[in-house]
């Protein structure tokens, strides 16, 4: 036994033997445990495993006394295979460790990926010259003498070009954006969903840019998304000269306020410009909502000008609003009010028309409603808001519904009603409804009775929803 443990084959074969298959077996424990964890080290393992400990294997075995004759060849080329595999595992791991982990926002984070990949590269280079120096005694300080000539001369032919990437390098290095962010540049804007070493890709709404990095390194941009305020959209309109200003301002900031998509944190802002021209200023969650957000505005407020009788664009004339339309409103909620015809007819003294568009809020919770709204025309979602920004739909009102039925009781709503599409109503002032109902108590039934509805669908529905209708409040929208 001491004889063969003495061998010189004894222990390399033990190695080999034993520890290659404990190796493998660990290996791939390993591989398999990072692998379950989304690591990006496991590809580097599975390397390891499947190539660098087997070659290393064999080196063991054919580099013992004896084991191969002479100054072989095959020798040289499994030592060659090795030094390679090694320094293909070694610059995959220093990569991993120092870029693949690096924190978000770090210097590692924010290095391009062109310069690594350079880096990577001049290694590799490096790594194979030293192999076959030692190996297969090659000079190579020809090689690496006619790699720094020729890198001089494609410099000085290439230095426009090499100029324009590399200050486009340093613009990326520099992060002053990252993805998801909104920039302006030249007249366009767009949010970037893509950057590499060569150009930025921006989302414009309409296609896809691609803008050099080089471009961006030579001229001027706007972050939008890193201002300490929210990206404010700016329109300017117009209004008759005998417009109360503060009336045209109150009107713009309300129109504006009620847009789901300006910022829940910043209020909108209106100014007054000379020429009876007024700018409105609304903070929007997203700079890309800005085409959305002022389209949606200047349609609101068309129809808020001409509800609070302000002359949009100078505009003095409404061939909308007339006596004979206001007369015929009045005679299709008569059914509704219990009214004779000529009861119906001398409401028009106290009622008035108006016209909602798509999206508009009609009532909103936290009024006490002075006035009820009867449907004419179109439909409207009654809802009720929830903690989370949310929206509840209870149900959806039709021609001669009422909106405000909470202004009879003079008490506060929970809920939101919502035009679906352009609405056209006839408001009653509560002081009139009041005079309905003192000559007509069958109205009052008939409200008491929708309303204990409209509470009984919003009960069901807010449970549906998970959420439920606070004690002792009523939702007459």
């Amino acid at each position: 036994m001491a004889d063969i443990v003495s061998q010189p084959w004894f222990w390399p074969a033990v190695i080999v033997s034993v520890g290659l298959p404990l190796a493998l077996i660990g290996l791939t424990e390993f591989h398999n445990a990072l692998a379950r964890r989304g690591s990006r080290a496991a590809p580097i393992v599975l390397m390891v495993r499947n190539y660098l400990v087997p070659v290393a294997g064999i080196l063991v075995l054919i580099s013992q006394p004896g084991a191969w004759e002479g100054e072989g060849t095959w020798p040289r080329v499994i030592w060659t295979i090795f030094g390679l595999l090694v320094i293909v595992v070694t610059i995959n791991a220093v990569n991993h460790l120092v870029f693949h982990r690096a924190e978000k926002g770090s210097w590692r984070d924010r290095f391009p990926t062109i310069f690594s990949d350079l880096i990577r590269f001049v290694f590799i280079i490096l790594g194979i010259a030293a192999v076959f120096w030692w190996v297969w005694d090659a000079d190579v300080a020809g090689v690496f003498a006619a790699l720094g000539i020729t890198s001089i001369v494609v410099g000085l032919a290439l230095q426009n070009a090499v100029g324009s990437i590399v200050s486009g390098l340093f613009l990326v290095f520099e992060a002053p954006f990252e993805l998801g962010d909104w920039i302006e540049t030249g007249g366009m804007r767009g949010q970037i969903v893509e950057v590499n070493w060569r150009a930025v890709h921006l989302d414009s709404g309409n296609g896809i840019v691609v803008m050099p990095t080089a471009e961006l390194a030579g001229g001027s941009f706007v972050n939008l998304s890193r201002s300490p305020d929210p990206y404010a959209a700016v329109l300017e309109l117009s209004f008759g000269s005998d417009d109360p200003p503060g009336r045209v301002r109150e009107l713009l900031v309300a129109t504006a306020r009620d847009i789901p998509l300006v910022a829940p944190d910043r209020e909108p802002s209106a100014a007054t410009l000379p020429g009876g021209m007024y700018a409105v200023a609304i903070p929007l969650r997203n700079p890309g909502d800005h085409a959305v957000v002022l389209d949606t505005f200047a349609t609101r407020v068309w129809y808020a000008a001409r509800r609070a009788e302000l002359h949009l664009d100078g505009d003095m004339t409404d061939d909308w609003r007339t006596p004979a339309r206001l007369q015929d409103a009045l005679r299709q909620i008569s059914p509704t009010l219990s009214l004779k015809p000529g009861e119906a007819d001398g409401l028009a003294a106290h009622a008035r028309l108006e016209r909602y568009c798509a999206g508009e809020s009609i009532l909103k919770p936290g009024m006490v409603p002075t006035e009820t709204r009867f449907i004419l025309a179109g439909h409207v979602m009654l809802g009720i808001p929830t903690d989370d920004e949310g929206f509840v739909q209870v149900t959806k009102l039709g021609p001669d519904d009422a909106v405000g039925l909470t202004a009879l009781s003079r008490s506060q709503t929970i809920s939101r009603s919502v035009a679906l599409g352009e609405v056209d109503v006839v408001v009653l002032p509560v002081a009139v409804l009041d005079e309905i109902v003192r000559m007509h108590p069958v109205v009052a039934r008939e409200i008491v009775r929708e309303s204990e509805n409209r509470s009984r669908l919003a009960r069901m529905a807010l449970q549906a929803a998970g959420e439920y209708l606070p004690h002792g409040r009523s939702v007459l929208g």
